[in-house]
């Protein structure tokens, strides 16, 4: 008996240890794709570099970096800490997202199997704090329209230019940009008027400050379209009818009198009729009469 319980005892652990074994077995490949969907994810997140998108692909470059574990290196800028297969892929992943008209600027003959030289040249191509490239950077923020029909695409160019200035070192109070960004404005009656709201806020002058009343202004605008478009139905209706009769609140431009002469526009021009009286209708039924 004692024999017996002494190898059950025995068999235990070598049980559990197969049971554990098979899990970490099963866990692995599971695991594996994760990481692999998850790399996938993150390559297909990175655009392609062009003049104008830099501090979104660095960021995203950055984070594909560190999902290899490598973006130390990066950010030292030094290759004797990649292995070769690392070296390969992140070269071949990082030209793979370059624009063509990029790419002829930052490779060349001497950097083109080195990825950390062609992570320097693109670095200092973008965020270089040298001063042709800190005008290069100033000059492209103070050129921004404003685009009227297209409020959010001049929102994310004034940020995007924000961040520019950032990478590259200028640095300028935030109320001389937010003053810099109301300039841009057209001196139209509702940006007038959004102007001097924003400066009489009594709140502390921000290019986020401006870009906000932006916001509020574009969203007014989209309401404002699309309840008018929802008139134009009936605005078509009216102008189509081939009767020429005016409706109320409306002229009718193929009636025969003015719009200035409208009873439907204007009830107030319209004739008052005089009360019926029993003298009224029998001198009506005496000219029937008379005239058969």
């Amino acid at each position: 008996m004692t024999d017996n319980l002494n190898t059950l005892a025995a068999s235990k652990p070598t049980n559990t240890n197969q049971a554990s074994s098979t899990q970490t077995t099963d866990i692995k490949p599971d695991m594996d794709k994760i990481n692999a969907m998850i790399l996938k994810t993150a390559i297909e997140a990175i655009p392609l570099l062009t003049q104008d998108n830099y501090s979104m692909w660095n960021s995203r470059m950055m984070n594909f970096f560190e999902l290899q574990k490598i973006k130390d290196t990066f950010i030292k800028e030094d290759k004797e800490n990649l292995t070769g297969d690392d070296e390969l892929q992140a070269r071949t992943i990082l030209i793979s997202k370059l624009d063509p008209s990029i790419q002829s600027n930052v490779i060349n003959h001497e950097n083109n199997s080195n990825v950390i030289l062609i992570w320097k040249s693109i670095v200092h191509h973008f965020a270089s704090t040298q001063a042709a490239n800190r005008a290069r950077v100033w000059n492209h923020f103070s050129s921004l329209p404003f685009d009227n029909s297209d409020v959010a695409s001049f929102i994310t160019k004034i940020k995007s230019s924000i961040e520019k200035m950032h990478e590259v070192g200028i640095n300028i109070d935030t109320d001389v940009i937010g003053y810099e960004i109301l300039k841009k404005l057209p001196k139209t009656t509702e940006l007038n008027g959004l102007s001097t709201a924003i400066t009489h806020s009594g709140l502390d002058m921000t290019p986020e400050l401006v870009l906000d009343h932006l916001r509020v202004y574009d969203n007014n605008q989209k309401i404002n379209k699309s309840s008018q478009s929802e008139n134009v139905p009936a605005q078509v209706a009216l102008f189509t009818d081939v009767s020429g009769k005016c409706k109320r609140g409306a002229h009718n431009t193929l009636a025969a009198h003015p719009k200035s002469k409208c009873w439907m526009l204007y009830p107030h021009l319209r004739p008052q009729r005089e009360p019926r009286t029993s003298d009224n209708r029998s001198e009506a039924n005496n000219r029937n009469e008379a005239n058969p």
